[in-house]
């Protein structure tokens, strides 16, 4: 392991002109967040109701074979899944099982990765010091990167890798007589095939990466010493899905079953794997939309927060001419800044859902209150105390 360091002085005056920068990046922030949010509430509302709508309206079959009758109708399905053909590494003769829907193949190699760590000290007068704290080891990584962007490159050299990792997947699958037009590949989770011997020589064969093979527990890796790895050795291993059941929801459409589209314009289309009830199944895409909402909100809330915080940067510049009155600002603006984000990201969410799900919009709306009133009071608490006692 090498450590390198490096410390850079930015004055005062530097720092202001970029504080008055970081304005118009906060209302860039602030203005993207805003209306993300809009987008992510009213998308998760349409979906409440296109799954409310298919909940209502879908078909369960237990024949498996497609009629006239329900032509263009939401059908549920579900059954052993049939696939057309076995899927392959082609490049280094790997095959998967008959039921295998993704194959993936996972290459990492022995190479140089750099970490980094800033720390900074303000100084009286505005002006700081960042430290940049810079380490460099050999670790096995599936991402390895060349070197040249290193902040000491020289001796931090990668060579390429000739393989990277991959993922085959199918599109489609047959349960019964219905071909379930897409996600197929995306079922279930992934498991290490244990590689054989036979299977590590064609890998060899094929990749000839002039270092010597071995088969550790399912894994091939290429080194002269496997517990003494070298730069640029590779370790290859392949991971599998195989699904024997699955169940669908979709629309029947000559033989396929296709996504559905709702009165709003939103598609359903469930896919799961095992044999799946289909309220079960629309229980769960109620779940994995709400999920998929909060992680949503998340990130733009946060977004929303770094806004707040680049628009009072020049606040908390002009104030750390002081220190001891920087350091109160930053925690004051903080808090102003967490404020203003819950109180504006979390009433457009409550608005949002006022008319499809009023009780959720009202929770939204206390939740969002109370945890204004406790950033509040701190923020009031904080304007209290002078810079002497924060010393």
């Amino acid at each position: 392991m090498k450590n390198f360091t490096q410390t850079t002085n930015v004055e005062f005056g530097p720092r202001v002109k970029k504080a008055f920068k970081d304005v118009g990046l906060g209302v860039a922030l602030i203005g993207f967040a805003l209306m993300g949010i809009f987008w992510n509430e009213g998308n998760s509302v349409k979906e409440v109701r296109a799954l409310d709508e298919g909940a209502g309206v879908v078909v369960p079959l237990t024949d498996l074979t497609p009629s006239a009758e329900n032509e263009g109708a939401l059908v549920h399905i579900n059954g052993s899944l049939a696939l057309d053909r076995k899927l392959a590494d082609t490049v280094l003769g790997i095959e998967g099982d008959a039921q295998t829907v993704r194959l993936e193949r996972k290459v990492e190699q022995f190479a140089w990765i750099e970490e980094t760590h800033t720390s900074t000290k303000t100084n009286a007068g505005g002006s700081q010091d960042r430290t940049t704290n810079y380490t460099y080891r050999m670790a096995w990584t599936d991402s390895p990167e060349s070197g040249a962007s290193f902040y000491v490159s020289e001796g931090h050299e990668n060579p390429p890798a000739p393989i990277r990792s991959n993922t085959r997947r199918h599109k489609t699958g047959q349960i019964g007589g219905f071909m379930v037009s897409e996600g197929v590949g995306d079922l279930g989770g992934s498991e290490q095939m244990i590689l054989t011997q036979r299977q590590a020589d064609v890998i060899t064969a094929a990749l000839n990466p002039g270092r010597a093979a071995h088969l550790i527990a399912g894994v091939v890796q290429f080194s002269e010493d496997i517990h003494d790895p070298q730069l640029g050795d590779l370790r290859i291993s392949y991971f599998t899905s195989d699904i024997e059941e699955a169940s669908a929801v979709g629309k029947q459409d000559q033989g396929m079953l296709v996504p559905y589209m709702a009165q709003n314009g939103t598609t359903v289309f469930l896919l799961e794997e095992g044999l799946q009830p289909a309220d079960q199944m629309f229980e769960t895409a109620q779940a994995v939309s709400r999920h998929k909402t909060w992680v949503f909100r998340v990130l733009l809330l946060a977004m929303m927060f770094i806004g707040f915080k680049a628009l009072l940067s020049i606040v908390d510049v002009l104030a750390s001419a002081v220190p001891a009155l920087g350091w109160l600002t930053s925690k004051l603006t903080t808090l102003i800044a967490v404020t203003l984000t819950v109180l504006i990201g979390g009433g457009v969410m409550a608005i949002a859902w006022l008319l499809v799900r009023p009780l959720v919009s009202g929770a939204i709306l206390i939740g969002v209150l109370a945890l204004a009133a406790v950033v509040g009071a701190q923020v009031r608490r904080k304007a209290q105390t002078t810079p002497s006692q924060s010393l």
